[in-house]
């Protein structure tokens, strides 16, 4: 065996350890999200015509290797204590695990409460620090009726019904609560690390190194 070659067997072999390395330690978090009223909000004259509704190829209820079914946990006392408030109403509240991915490998979630007042999606992913794409409807009003507006013309059609629209892009930190602002419906989110599923480890689409534990809290 030349010198070449057995250097070329090395470095394969070196690289084949490091990706399998990566996959195994992938970090995958505990997703969970809160969606309220606020019952003060601003009437529908604010709100946009509401357009198609965004939606996600997966669901908190699958169970593959790109999302699992998690219990509600970390933030159910948030919860209670927005349900108690006279002023707000929990519409949404649900929790998943998942991994986290590039931007362009990264799936939505889809987002539904069971009373079909919210629907959109989740989508969360990585570019050298968190991400969340949040894109929720709130669909109070449904009526023909509400495509008009007495600021504008007779007769001039401003297409759906108006709803509220919450939409932001945030970067964002594990283990912190990620609250997406908005008049009307707002949002409360938070991600903690938990180990990667056993099913999940030998076929996960995409992989990441572990941070530092000092690197979690200031870059994820």
């Amino acid at each position: 065996m030349t010198h070449k070659t057995f250097f070329s067997r090395a470095s394969l072999l070196a690289l084949l350890l490091l990706a399998s390395g990566n996959v195994l330690a992938q970090q995958w978090y505990h997703v969970e999200l809160v969606v309220f009223e606020r019952l003060s909000g601003a009437n529908a004259e604010h709100w946009p015509a509401m357009s198609n509704i965004r939606s996600g190829s997966l669901s908190p209820q699958m169970s593959n290797k790109h999302i699992q079914p998690a219990a509600v946990d970390t933030l159910a006392g948030v919860s209670s204590r927005l349900s108690n408030a006279s002023n707000y109403r929990v519409h949404y509240h649900k929790a998943w695990q998942q991994p986290m991915l590039s931007k362009g490998s990264a799936r939505s979630v889809q987002i539904s409460s069971n009373n079909n007042l919210v629907e959109g999606a989740l989508k969360l992913y990585r570019v050298n620090y968190l991400h969340a794409d949040i894109d929720l409807w709130f669909k109070e009003n449904s009526s023909i009726g509400n495509n008009w507006s007495a600021a504008v013309p007779d007769s001039v059609d401003l297409g759906g019904p108006r709803n509220p629209h919450l939409s932001q892009i945030r970067r964002i930190r594990s283990k912190e609560l990620i609250y997406f602002d908005h008049p009307r419906i707002a949002a409360i989110l938070q991600l903690t690390p938990v180990a990667a599923p056993a099913s999940a480890v030998s076929d996960t689409p995409e992989s990441y190194s572990l941070p530092a534990s000092g690197e979690a809290e200031e870059g994820q």
